[in-house]
């Protein structure tokens, strides 16, 4: 049986202590002791059977139901009357003063409307005896003032469209704007009782926005049980919130992308990059995942462009997920808690990442006051990004192996319920096709040099059949010496090879991007450095020769270079040529001849 104290008692009356107090000294409650900390080494208590029927049911929530459905009957005004008088009681109970000189005091401040001690008498008894709202509620006029509200429809209006915005103004603010334009309405505190009956997820989405909206939407608490390992993939990315040291001694924040089985939460594929993660580093990391684990049934993806590309993208034939059987499911946009991946970063941060001294946060506002420091400062005590990654995969290791308490884990570990419930294991049988897939696909038109790509020429002589024709090109970025190229019907052509390939290792994408950036800064270089006026060699010797018979050259301002027919009939003679043999150009063999002319 539930024994009260005075305090939880007061509390359940919503009075005073002291009220309580007096009405034990009145005995108006029965009372018992228990053993305690107190006079004589006892307690007080009050059982609670010994209350009214009415604070019993408020005690165990019964009342909260039934106060809801009586409360709803009534008019936002009636319910303000009422807790206006049941904050005048409890008002009256703190002030300490006399029925006659609290309400003598009360009326003279002008703020409410004037009340009588009889009426005081009256509003006191009622809470007294464990009343609620709904008994102080004026009821007198029936059902005609139900429902009713007193300000105009179109000054609410007016203040509505002012409130609800993302600039959050108050209440007070749009109150005094709408004011001016509506002198008569009623007073502030009737727009406060109004907006009390605005729908939170309304405020939410027109106060917040639609990202506080989409988050704060209730979310299923799914069940795994019925699903088994390799049944279902999530996929993300996640920057971590440590520092560390890139190959060329500089500071930067590691991205991960990461494969997750549904079931076992086993991190199945794993890729860290410091580069801002692309549909590259996701086809990667799942041909990773799938060469240890095999495929899964369905991926569960990320609304990112990079997810949305079309090797993902069902409906395009030579898509990874079409080739191999699997389905795509795309989360809610902006609503993390669709991605149960999400939990396992947060895990992931708490035990692997802040283990390091280079630790930021998640944003600035939470980074430890030691890492508000230089960049030259943090790379001093930051770890490379060699030994990052092999500390990472280390705690992979050790996360696969700890007892997890999460839903249906059942105290497992995630490579125990991993192993448990794998019935069937898909893969791939030919692993270079694996590679491939997982590769880049591009469109080209084919040439008479065959198909370019990052600035190369791919070649083979079956592609002079498509010379004109769109083609599907697919490459591995490990190695792009070679891709394979698809017609329009997704038919395969051949293999092209790279006019120009790089010694001694296969040449990646990565290879031909930096590549690219390092002839950038040569070109600039050059511009930077070229010449106000430039001559060719013509011009150097026609100078010459008219100085040696005293002529001044004409000045020239501006030169169009004119490339004739006969240049480039000369360029095809000379590949030709040196097709054939190693002897001398036909450009030489004019030079030669000129020169001799000229001497």
């Amino acid at each position: 049986m539930p024994m009260l104290s005075v305090s939880e008692l007061a509390a359940l009356m919503c009075c005073s202590e002291s009220t309580i107090k007096r009405r034990i000294r009145n005995k108006e409650f029965e009372i018992s002791y228990i053993p305690g900390a107190g006079r004589g080494g006892k307690q007080l208590r009050i059982p609670l059977e010994s209350l009214p029927q009415s604070l019993q049911e408020k005690y165990y929530g019964i009342e909260k139901e039934r106060k809801e459905e009586e409360l709803s009957k009534f008019s936002n005004d009636q319910l303000h009357e009422a807790n206006e008088k049941k904050g005048c009681v409890l008002e009256y109970w703190r002030s300490g003063l006399s029925p006659e000189d609290f309400v003598a005091r009360r009326n003279a401040d002008g703020y409410y409307s004037p009340i009588t001690v009889g009426q005081l008498y009256a509003w006191q008894r009622i809470i007294k005896n464990g009343g609620d709202l709904a008994e102080l509620v004026d009821q007198r006029g029936g059902r005609q003032r139900r429902g009713k509200t007193s300000i105009p429809e179109d000054a609410w209006e007016y203040f509505y469209s002012l409130y609800m915005t993302q600039q959050e103004r108050t209440v007070t603010w749009c109150y005094r704007q709408t004011k001016i334009f509506f002198p008569d309405i009623p007073s502030e505190k009737t727009f406060q009782r109004r907006v009390k009956t605005i729908p939170p997820y309304a405020l939410l989405y027109y106060r917040k926005g639609e990202t506080a909206f989409r988050d704060a939407l209730p979310s299923m608490v799914r069940s795994r049980s019925d699903i088994e390992s390799n049944d279902i993939w999530f996929s993300d990315h996640h920057l971590f919130d440590v520092f560390v040291r890139n190959s060329k001694g500089k500071v930067c924040r590691p991205w991960l992308t990461a494969f997750f089985d549904a079931r076992s939460n086993m991190l199945v594929g794993a890729l860290i990059r410091e580069e801002y993660p692309n549909s590259t580093a996701v086809k990667q990391c799942f041909r990773i995942a799938a060469e240890q684990y095999g495929l899964p049934n369905e991926v569960y993806f990320d609304n990112g462009k990079d997810y949305r590309s079309a090797s993902f993208n069902q409906e395009y034939p030579q898509s990874l997920v079409r080739q191999l059987g699997i389905g795509s499911i795309y989360a809610t946009a902006y609503h993390g808690q669709a991605k149960t991946v999400e939990r396992f970063f947060g895990t992931m941060e708490r035990q692997f990442g802040r283990m390091w001294n280079t630790y930021a946060g998640s944003d600035a506002k939470k980074r430890p006051e030691c890492m508000r420091t230089s960049n030259k400062k943090i790379a001093e005590i930051a770890p490379s990004m060699e030994e990052f990654v092999t500390a990472f995969f280390l705690w992979v290791q050790e996360y696969h192996n700890t007892p997890s308490r999460g839903n249906d884990m059942h105290g497992q570990t995630p490579q125990q319920v991993y192993n448990a419930n794998l019935s069937c294991r898909r893969v791939v049988g030919d692993l270079d096709a694996l590679r491939l897939l997982c590769g880049n696909t591009v469109q080209r038109t084919v040439r008479k040099n065959g198909i370019e790509l990052l600035n190369n020429f791919y070649y083979n002589d079956k592609l002079l059949a498509h010379v004109g024709q769109k083609v599907t090109a697919l490459y591995d970025p490990e190695n792009i010496d070679v891709v394979a190229v698809f017609d329009a019907e997704n038919n395969a052509i051949c293999w092209a090879k790279a006019k120009l390939v790089s010694p001694f290792r296969h040449t990646t994408e990565s290879d031909y991007r930096e590549a690219a950036k390092q002839k950038k800064v040569a070109w600039a270089q050059v511009r930077a450095a070229q010449p106000v006026v430039s001559h060719s060699i013509q011009e150097l010797i026609t100078k010459k020769q008219l100085e040696e018979i005293g002529m001044e050259p004409p000045n020239v301002t501006e030169q169009v270079k004119v490339t004739p027919q006969t240049s480039r009939n000369v360029e095809v003679l000379n590949a030709e040529r040196a097709l054939k043999d190693d002897g001398p150009s036909i450009s030489e063999i004019l030079m030669n001849s000129y020169m001799k002319k000229g001497g």
